[in-house]
Formats: structure tokens, C-alpha cells, sequence
């Protein structure tokens, strides 16, 4: 076993934030997030994750204090009750994963599969077939540190939104810096995960092993900024503004696919939910900073038709007409076969690799699978529309997901666990209740009439270590 540079620096980082200044540990795990396809240690060829690294490091440090909050889950106080639901859910899948993971294999035997550790264009015309392998345990095993890091995230150290965001800053800001510093690019410090085939710098692929998996990050950002620039105050939109620049760059070198459609999504999920909201208050009106803003795009646009057709509609042709946009198709298609084939149970996590993360979970985990993994979606989503301070980490996650679900399928992005857990587990107080008598300056209301609600921000409690 050998740790590696980027290894030690997490190692040092998590155990000095951990004793000095435990409310910021969010910030050095959200770090190691945009490097998911960077070793910290080797074992026996195997390349661990920062992330993953970071989570076993947290878990041994706090070790006698989770065991305590655990067996106390049964007395505690209502606002910890809350989060309940969502970690029942979060075991709930990794039984059924491991169930699936270690008796799929072997009660499908043979099966035809795209293998993950083979090449999708390679096997589309000689598939693989399934058999149990060290692959099933090792995906079993980083889904299962995802949900402890779920587990553990606002017990042992506090998190709110900045727990994605400053993932998607330091991948944003790196991705930007290799534009101009590729000669130089620390290559062996960063693609080190062995058995991985780097991207060549044609294309961006910032700190990640692949183009697509920036798009991933950059669609994310964009969704994650977006919120920041609508609901933050100046210097908060300053941030954003800059931000969003970066991503504007970055896509531009980036040319993938992914953050193509997932933008395109994106964009259009955004205007479902403003138009909801816009239906449900009554009022129908437009910020100035939006009338702007759109008018910045817009002229901006107008200016670079024939670049944008390109970029666009010319890209997404020649995606649609290469033999990786087949290849792709044929892996997501078999995926389906392999769902039904099983009766809908799954063949196990690491045993087919498609091109679609909701392929994948139908394909690996079934039907059961499909339902906690989307519960704890709707959950995290559902509580970040509804708490304002948190809304940007909601819709950074959901860039996230509708990437993966467009061409990113690895359950094990530790993007999805860090936005989950930052919508799930930020702090928030029960509106206070209203007082049995009311004081003689209070308004007097008339029998029937609604009382007024209190404002959001007081359902927020501050963020402690």
C-alpha cells in the first residue's frame, strides 16, 4: 500500500481542520470531491478516491462519538428525529445493495453484460459475460461509504449548500487554470488512479479522467451559481457572476455532450419550478437583474449565431452520428433487457456499465433500487426548494443527477452523496410556535383570517461545530 501526495495533503487537512476548527471540515471534504478520479492511496493496483479516503479517515476520528449518537438515535430530540426518515432509507439501500451485489452475480450467471472494466465500444458486438468478481464488492463498498458519509454529515461536523459549492469551485477554478497552464499541467500528480485511461487535452477535462465528468461538474455549477446569483446579496452574486464566467469558459474548451443536454434540462426544470411558484403566490413578476441579465444573453447571443449553431446543433449531430453515440445507445438498450431479464431484481452493483446512471441503477439494483435511490432524491430536492439558504446546493444536485442520467452513470460520483448530504443535513429550526397571548401593540386579526406566516429565514438555525 502506498499513499500518495494528494493522499497525505487529505490525510493532514481533514485531521488538522478536525481538531482546529471542526465547522469547516465541510469545506476540505467538499475539496477532495473535485478530484474523483485521483488516487490518495494504492492498494494492490487499486486506486482509493480522496473522497472516499477523507470519509474513513472522518469515521475512525469520530469513532467513539458516532457510536454514542447512535445508540441514542431512539431518544433524540425532535429536530434530530427529522433526519430519520432519510437515513433509514440510506441503510435501506445498502442491504438491498449488498443482497443484490453478492447473489445477482451468481444467480444470473452468464448473462450477456457490458463489463466495466472493458470498453463500451468493444463490446458491442462481443458483450461479456456475468460472473462474480472483486468489481461487485468494490462498488458495494463505496455506495455503503456514501451513505455513511450521509450518516455522519451534520452528527460529527456541520454542513449547509457551501458543502457542494466549494466542490464546484475548486473544479470550476482548476478546469480554468488547465486552459492556460496545459504545458505545465501536474499530469502525474493528478491522473494517478491506475487502470484509467486519461482524456488527451483536446478537450477540457479539467481535474477529471474524462470530458464528459467535467460537463458533469460544470452543469451542476451552472444550476448551483444560477440560485447563488438570484438569492444571494451582493457579494454573494459578485461571487456568482464570476463564477458562472468561469463555467461559461470552461464549457466552451469543455465541448461535451453531457453539459450540452444537461444545461439544456436544466434550463427547462428551472422554468417549470419558476412558473410554479409564480401559479402558487399570485404574482407575476420579474426581477430587474433578470430583465438584465437576459438582455446580456441575449444581445451576446446574437452576436455568435453561426458559433453557437455550431457548437450546438453541429455538435449534437456529429455526437448522434459517431460510433461512441451508437455504442453508447447499445449499452442503454441491453441495460433494459438485463432489468426485465432479472424480473426487475437487478444483477448487482459492478456487474453491467451502460451509459445512463438510471440505466445503470435499474440494471445493478432493480426496481427496490430505483425506489430508495429516488426517495432520497425527492427528499433532499423537496427540502431544498422549500429552505431558500439551502435552494443552491438543490439544484446543484440536480445538475449532477440529470448529467449522470445523460451520459455519467457511476453511483459512486461523490458529487451525488456530497449534495444529498447538503440538502438533507443543513441545519434547520421548527418555525417557533405563536405565543399563547398576544401583546397589546399586535394586530388584531378578524375571525377566519390567516395569520402571517413567519419569514424563512427564521426556520434557519445558525451553523455550529
Amino acid at each position: 500500500m502506498s499513499v500518495t501526495v494528494l493522499g497525505i495533503v487529505t490525510l493532514v487537512a481533514i485531521v488538522g481542520i478536525w481538531f482546529v476548527r471542526r465547522e469547516w471540515t465541510q469545506y476540505v471534504v467538499g475539496a477532495t470531491v473535485a478530484f474523483p478520479q485521483t488516487a490518495g492511496v494504492i492498494v494492490a493496483g487499486n486506486g482509493f478516491p480522496l473522497f472516499y479516503l477523507a470519509v474513513v479517515l472522518l469515521v475512525v476520528l469520530a469513532f467513539p462519538h458516532a457510536l454514542l449518537g447512535l445508540s441514542r438515535l431512539g431518544r433524540a430530540p425532535r429536530g434530530r428525529r427529522e433526519r430519520m426518515l432519510a437515513d433509514l432509507i440510506g441503510a435501506a439501500l445498502v442491504v438491498w445493495a449488498a443482497v443484490i451485489s453478492i447473489a445477482g452475480p451468481r444467480i444470473f450467471t452468464g448473462m450477456r453484460v457490458f463489463a466495466p472494466e472493458l470498453g463500451v465500444d468493444s463490446q458491442v458486438v462481443n458483450m461479456a459475460t456475468l460472473a462474480p468478481s472483486l468489481g461487485n464488492i468494490a462498488q458495494l463498498g463505496y455506495v455503503a461509504m456514501g451513505v455513511v458519509f450521509l450518516l455522519v454529515a451534520g452528527r460529527l461536523f456541520p454542513v449547509d449548500a457551501r458543502l457542494l459549492g466549494s466542490a464546484l469551485w475548486v473544479a470550476i477554478v482548476l478546469a480554468a487554470v488547465r486552459i492556460v497552464a496545459e504545458p505545465v499541467w501536474p499530469h502525474a500528480l493528478l491522473q494517478n488512479m491506475p487502470s484509467f485511461n486519461y482524456a488527451t487535452p483536446e478537450r477540457l477535462s479539467g481535474t477529471f479522467y474524462e470530458p464528459s465528468v467535467l460537463g458533469l461538474y460544470l452543469t451542476a455549477a451552472a444550476g448551483y451559481f444560477g440560485a447563488r446569483l438570484l438569492w444571494s446579496g451582493a457579494a454573494g452574486r459578485a461571487a456568482a457572476l464570476v463564477a458562472l464566467a468561469l463555467v461559461a469558459v470552461d464549457f466552451v474548451r469543455n465541448g461535451s455532450g453531457t453539459a450540452l443536454l444537461g444545461l439544456a434540462i436544466l434550463l427547462g426544470l428551472a422554468g417549470v419550478v419558476a412558473l410554479v411558484r409564480q401559479l402558487r403566490s399570485g404574482r407575476f413578476g420579474v426581477r430587474p437583474l433578470a430583465v438584465v441579465g437576459a438582455i446580456v444573453v441575449v444581445g451576446a447571443a446574437l452576436t455568435q449565431i453561426p458559433v453557437i449553431l455550431q457548437f450546438t446543433v453541429g455538435s449534437a449531430a456529429s455526437k448522434a452520428d459517431s460510433d461512441s453515440f451508437i455504442a453508447r445507445t447499445a449499452s442503454n438498450l441491453r441495460s433494459w433487457q438485463i432489468f426485465l431479464e432479472s424480473g426487475g431484481l437487478g444483477i448487482g452493483l459492478g456487474s453491467n456499465r451502460p451509459s445512463s446512471l438510471f440505466m445503470l441503477v435499474i440494471s445493478c439494483l432493480g426496481v427496490i433500487g430505483l425506489v430508495l435511490v429516488a426517495a432520497l432524491v425527492i427528499l433532499a430536492l423537496r427540502r431544498a426548494l422549500v429552505h431558500r439558504p439551502i435552494e443552491p446546493a438543490g439544484w446543484g444536485l440536480a445538475g449532477v443527477l440529470v448529467a449522470a442520467i445523460v451520459a455519467v452513470p457511476d453511483l459512486s460520483t461523490p458529487a451525488i452523496w456530497v449534495g444529498l448530504a447538503a440538502c438533507l443535513y443543513a441545519v434547520v429550526q421548527p418555525a417557533p410556535s405563536a405565543p399563547a397571548v398576544l401583546a397589546p401593540s399586535a394586530p388584531v386579526r378578524n375571525a377566519g383570517e390567516p395569520a402571517l406566516a413567519a419569514p424563512e429565514s427564521a426556520n434557519l438555525a445558525p451553523i455550529r461545530p
